[in-house]
């Protein structure tokens, strides 16, 4: 008998064991934490949830500004459509990448074509996501 089949085979006895609950082993499987409410777990998520929809509210605001100053700038065309699409605004986010990439078109090969075509694949994704949903 080798001598770990020695040590398991002792009795509880020898190794403190006793009367008491089992230790647990590698082989147990472990305890599960405990779960909260669901009512505890959703007022903890509500603020979250209401920070970051507060935060993308901002950013759409100071987009549409960005827009009305710059209407001809694609990039805040597609970064509000990220955002109108975060909120969950279909439509509108799949007009906003629409016409970012009008504007990348009608832009043409400039000094910043790789930032251009960056901002592009962005736009398409933004759409491909939009029909997904």
């Amino acid at each position: 008998m080798s001598e770990t089949e020695r040590n398991l085979s002792e009795p509880e006895a020898e190794t403190g064991g006793g009367g008491g609950a089992p230790e647990p082993t590698s082989e147990s499987p472990p305890a599960e934490p405990a779960a909260l409410p669901p009512t505890a777990a959703d007022s903890a998520a509500q603020p979250m949830r209401g920070k970051r929809e507060t935060l993308h509210l901002q950013r759409l605001a100071a987009l549409t500004a960005a827009i009305s100053a710059a209407p001809d700038d694609p990039i805040n065309y597609v970064l509000r459509g990220e955002v109108r699409l975060a909120l969950g605004d279909l439509d509108k986010a799949a007009e906003d990448f629409r016409q970012g990439l009008l504007l990348i078109e009608a832009i043409g090969e400039t000094d910043w074509g790789y930032l251009h075509s960056l901002l592009a694949d962005r736009a398409q994704y933004g759409l491909q996501r939009c029909s997904q949903t």
